[in-house]
């Protein structure tokens, strides 16, 4: 996603999207606490707090009272108040290393966890180092094909075609493979910032660039070294994607051929080469009509949003600000609610007039506006696409039989008639376990 929303990218990795965290509970339904009773959730740690330390007390009291006996209440008193000391004094530390960790930061709901900014980027960090290294090791090979020329055709060997339907990439020339990374293309040269009447692209310090798309408004920033431009086959249309540590919010720019000569005269070279965009399939949110462009074999945890008209972007703004208006407790701010509006594009959650409904690969769960003892959350313990479907295809049913989607025994009975495994999950509401 561009800089429009730059902290809650449309890349959700695997743990998925959701409400609530990893202390489980099978098949136990109680009532995990919401957003809006994070101050109970402290005084409720706080008692915790003092009952871990209870049986302590009791113990130093009675050794107090039985060892010493003769020292009178003073001594007792006197013990009391310095283990109280050494309490406060312990929750001080623990406080600081908060700070010091960074993190007293907004949790947001993800899934079976909860993440503050800095720890979903961690998290998005180590999906997209796994992405890079698979882009890296077919950069090798590339290399490697250079220097090979075959002289003859050896019988029993690989052909250029049962290649490319292998590797699902295109091979060029003499068997290199056209992966279309910028980081080979581009020298190391002056960069010549470009403004003309579709695009605007300036320097961005560190190794970045940012292109603003005038036909939509949005802002996209991309690293020269991790970003490529990919060309669907079966429609022709160009896409720069952003790869390694620079893709946390999954910005992908519908682009065209405008902006690759845009970008090769930014750059300094004659032209820009187009690798091959594979394994991704399109689908179009209904309300909004924004497309969106999902990797295979990640439905229900990772998506792009494609904003490709002034249109898309209002859509998507208006519905933003429906969540902000409609859900003022689960939606407190304005960043919150495009989250919540770019997970309803990518149809991983729907509004109810009570709360807002998650489905992913990871499960289903309902997080209610007013009432946060409703909130609920079942984890799939097969947590793949095809689940994800059949949670889905359990949606429409409820909606179609009038029942309320929120209801959490509609969906047990569903599941258990599917013969899935489930656990009901606990979690504090927006609550991260450090």
């Amino acid at each position: 996603m561009s800089d429009f929303f730059h902290t809650y990218g449309s890349v959700y990795g695997a743990t998925g999207y959701g409400a609530y965290g990893n202390n489980r509970q099978k098949k136990n339904t109680n009532s995990v606490k919401g957003a809006a009773g994070v101050r109970q959730d402290m005084e409720g740690n706080a008692k915790a707090a003092g009952a871990g330390q209870g049986g302590r007390y009791r113990k130093t009291e009675s050794a107090s009272q039985e060892a010493d006996i003769g020292e009178g209440k003073e001594g007792v008193e006197g013990n009391r108040t310095q283990e109280w000391m050494e309490q406060i004094a312990e929750r001080k530390r623990e406080i600081v290393e908060k700070v010091r960790r960074g993190e007293t930061e907004p949790s947001i709901p993800i899934g079976a966890a909860s993440f503050t900014y800095k720890q979903w980027n961690k998290l998005m960090q180590r999906v997209d180092r796994a992405i890079e290294d698979m882009q890296e090791r077919i950069q090798a090979e590339e290399e490697e094909a250079k220097t090979v020329k075959v002289k003859k055709k050896e019988a029993g060997s690989i052909s250029k075609e049962m290649l490319e339907e292998l590797l699902g990439i295109e091979i060029k020339g003499e068997g290199v493979l056209a992966g279309g990374s910028l980081f080979g293309q581009i020298g190391s040269g002056e960069r010549m910032a470009l403004d003309n009447a579709y695009y605007s692209i300036q320097p961005a310090g560190s190794g970045l660039f940012r292109i603003t798309d005038k036909k939509t408004g949005m802002e996209y920033t991309f690293a020269e070294a991790g970003c490529s431009l990919k060309q669907d086959k079966s429609s022709g249309r160009i896409f720069l994607m952003p790869s390694g540590d620079y893709a946390q919010t999954g910005s992908v720019l519908a682009a065209d051929e405008t902006l690759v000569s845009s970008m090769a005269q930014y750059f300094g070279v004659e032209s820009l080469e187009t690798g091959v965009l594979s394994g991704y399939s399109f689908s179009r949110n209904e309300e909004t009509g924004i497309e969106i462009m999902i990797p295979q074999g990640m439905e229900g945890r990772k998506a792009y949003m494609l904003f490709q008209s002034r249109e898309d972007v209002e859509a998507y703004e208006r519905l933003a600000q429906t969540y902000q208006a409609v859900y003022p407790n689960l939606a407190q701010n304005e960043a919150m609610a495009k989250f919540y509006a770019g997970l309803e594009v990518e149809g991983l959650c729907h509004r109810t007039a009570t709360g807002i409904l998650y489905t992913n690969a990871d499960g289903v769960g309902y997080a209610d506006e007013n009432n946060p003892e409703k909130n609920w959350w079942l984890s799939l313990q097969e947590q793949t696409g095809q689940t994800y479907e059949m949670l889905l295809g359990m949606l429409d049913d409820i909606k179609k039989e009038g029942k309320d989607i929120g209801d959490m025994g509609e969906w047990q009975e569903r599941l258990e008639r599917k013969q899935l495994e489930y656990e009901v999950l606990e979690k504090e509401w927006g609550v991260w376990d450090s």
